[in-house]
């Protein structure tokens, strides 16, 4: 199975990501029996992307060479 998903940092995540989400949530609800299983999963997910966006944007920058 494929499903896509569209997140950004200041915006929403699309409709279908968010009902995969909510579904993959309430299945380690399920296995955990921790009724917040589904929060810590959609800011593990949150996490995920501010740390990826942080890499991205620290890679613009040029690291400085010796001038001769």
């Amino acid at each position: 199975m494929f499903q896509p998903l569209a997140l950004e940092i200041l915006g929403p995540i699309n409709s279908s990501g968010i009902s995969f989400l909510v579904e993959l949530g309430r299945r380690l609800t399920d296995v955990s029996g921790d009724a917040r299983e589904t929060l810590y999963f959609f800011q593990r997910v949150s996490l995920a992307v501010q740390r990826y966006n942080s890499v991205a944007f620290k890679g613009t920058f040029t690291v400085p060479t010796e001038l001769d």
